[in-house]
């Protein structure tokens, strides 16, 4: 190994520290209120993406020309077209273009700064990932336990209000992204308590699995329980069916033993939160996003006009959150954009799976495991606001799609 790959390599493991540690130190640096701080997940990328741009010139080619990037320039080229076709305020456009492309400068950065043994530098990760998960599942738990007061809006006032009190959302400030953080992480626990030979690192990795459990339960968010629960099923009957059939008997047995989980999953299915939730709830703004697709059914009505934060910021959405990433993405960008988006992002997550199917190696398992939890629930939460779970979502895309040698 030559000096140069020696220095690119040092700094991807630096760069991966930096993921793996995001949530403490975004919070640290915010916290001390340091100049730029805003601005400093920008800054980040754009010191890395500049050397592994000087490092790496010979490998951009290759990136191009890999079928994750091909589709993130098609379907920019799409949002582009969707905002000349409505031409609205523009900086509607790029909020919401920075906050789909800026974090996906963490797949860029990894695929130019690696050259190869993509996994030994995600093991190498891992235990700082499940440190870190498990510092932040344990804030979640301590305000679960002390009743840490929260927005009336998280709890359904006519059944649930006075039986629930609270729910764990720990540095986020929300329990729907402190549940898609963990969701994506707690298989990576898993499987070191799997691969850990001394009995000690067992029992640690299995202690912080059992926090990261509680924590992701104590958020109480019922679309992260169903999508890790059909996702990791999944994973157990290509592992193992017994394990697969243990699980799921468990997972029936928590939900009926503990009456709060039950409430939150019946209520779920109860008339009075289906009609609350057709008359201005969830399933009532998914049908505007239809509606609004009929207008615009090709680009759509334009990136960042409809559900997202910079629609919602410049006046184009005046309810809440649209609760879906993929639906907001097939209101505002159109059959033609949303295509791209699922080529995006699936091709990106083929990465990962078929890299598991190639190797055997568990590892690619587990880590697709967790990933496809998370894309399931983007189907019902605006995740990718999160610079969390993005940095680690386009990390974990871009170790599974370094090439290995010789390939």
């Amino acid at each position: 190994m030559n000096l140069n790959s020696t220095r690119r390599r040092l700094a991807a493991r630096v760069f991966l520290l930096l993921v793996a540690y995001y949530p403490l130190v975004n919070w640290a640096i915010r916290k001390a209120n340091f100049p730029l701080a805003n601005l400093w997940e920008e800054i980040m990328l754009l010191v890395f993406l500049a050397l592994a741009v000087a490092t790496s010139w010979r490998k951009i080619g290759r990136l191009v020309a890999s079928p994750v990037v091909l589709t993130a320039l098609l379907f920019l080229s799409a949002t582009l077209l969707g905002y000349a076709a409505n031409t609205y305020y523009v900086g509607a456009y790029i909020q919401e273009a920075r906050l789909a492309f800026e974090p996906f400068m963490a797949f860029v950065i990894l695929f130019l700064l690696v050259d190869g043994n993509a996994a030994g530098l995600l093991r190498e990760m891992i235990p700082h990932l499940v440190v870190t998960a498990t510092m932040v599942a344990l804030i979640g738990v301590y305000q679960y336990v002390r009743k840490v007061p929260i927005p009336a809006q998280w709890l359904d006032k006519a059944t649930e209000r006075g039986v629930i009190s609270t729910r764990a959302f720990s540095l986020f400030g929300s329990p729907n992204v402190l549940a898609g953080y963990l969701e994506a992480i707690i298989p990576l626990g898993v499987y070191m308590v799997l691969v850990r030979t001394r009995w000690y690192e067992r029992a640690i990795a299995a202690g912080c699995v059992l926090v990261m459990g509680c924590g992701f339960l104590l958020t109480l968010t019922r679309a992260a329980w169903l999508s890790a629960a059909g996702s990791y099923l999944v994973g157990l009957l290509i592992l193992n069916p017994v394990v697969a059939a243990v699980f799921a008997a468990a997972g029936a047995g928590i939900l009926i033993a503990v009456p709060t989980f039950r409430l939150r999953m019946t209520n779920l299915l109860s008339s009075a939160y289906v009609d609350k939730s057709n008359n201005l709830g969830r399933l009532f703004r998914w049908r505007q996003a239809f509606v609004n697709l009929t207008d615009h059914p090709l680009l759509g009505s334009g990136f960042g006009t409809f559900g997202g934060s910079a629609a919602q910021k410049y006046g184009y959405f005046t309810g809440i959150s649209m609760d879906s990433v993929w639906i907001r993405v097939l209101a505002e960008t159109g059959m033609v954009g949303f295509a791209l988006y699922v080529s995006w992002l699936s091709s990106a997550f083929a990465c990962v799976a078929t890299r598991f199917f190639r190797s055997k190696d568990k590892l690619w398992l587990f880590a697709s495991v967790g990933l496809l939890a998370l894309l399931i629930n983007l189907f019902t939460d605006n995740l990718l606001d999160s610079w969390a779970i993005t940095l680690v979502m386009w990390s974990l895309f871009a170790l599974g799609a370094v090439p290995e040698a010789g390939e």
